[in-house]
């Protein structure tokens, strides 16, 4: 069974408020979504955490949301139930990492709420658009750093490139992500 298949039950056990929906999730993301939620945490106990909240999240949205994508779906919802714990653990000091990389996506997209909406939904649709016009290194920074929140000095690392590629690499394509969002009618 593929992962699409997989989504397809899994949100079909959500929309009939099946409780083994979440079990399933488990089973079938739950590793994907502690590594994601633990890059950005850096703690095992917070990750779980995040994750744990992830699921109840997933449940008291699906229905009405039923996502087409499952995986980027719970990965948005862990991502903002991260920061949200950053944002209890750091209340006056915000992590200089997350500050950094919303800093840097700013100029491109614009970050009216955490809710998914309808141009939310357009923008993801966009950026996937534009990321597949990219070759396949820069695309695979652009990800890693914004996806996953991997530092500049993990990707050189993990790429064997230097920092100063890595830098100039997603400065340049943030800049295209932004002459290209707003040639399709988003501005920041």
């Amino acid at each position: 069974m593929d992962e699409h298949d997989n989504d397809q039950r899994l949100i079909e056990l959500y929309l009939s408020r099946d409780k083994s929906a979440v079990g399933e999730t488990m089973n079938i993301y739950g590793k994907r979504l502690l590594r994601l939620a633990v890059s950005f945490l850096g703690d095992m106990c917070d990750a779980e955490e995040c994750v744990n909240d992830t699921y109840l999240k997933a449940w008291n949205s699906i229905p009405p949301q039923q996502p087409s994508d499952l995986f980027s779906y719970l990965a948005r919802l862990c991502r903002c139930t991260a920061y949200n714990i950053i944002d209890k653990r750091q209340a006056a000091k915000r992590c200089a990492h997350l500050v950094e990389l919303t800093h840097e996506m700013e100029e491109c997209i614009p970050d009216n709420s955490q809710d998914v909406t309808t141009e939310d939904e357009l923008i993801s649709v966009l950026i996937n658009e534009f990321l597949g016009t990219l070759t396949d290194d820069k695309c695979d920074m652009f990800v890693k750093r914004y996806w996953y929140g991997a530092s500049v000095d993990m990707i050189a690392k993990e790429m064997d490139f230097s920092k100063s590629k890595v830098k100039t690499t997603l400065h340049r394509t943030r800049a295209g992500l932004k002459n290209f969002l707003e040639k399709k009618g988003v501005s920041p």
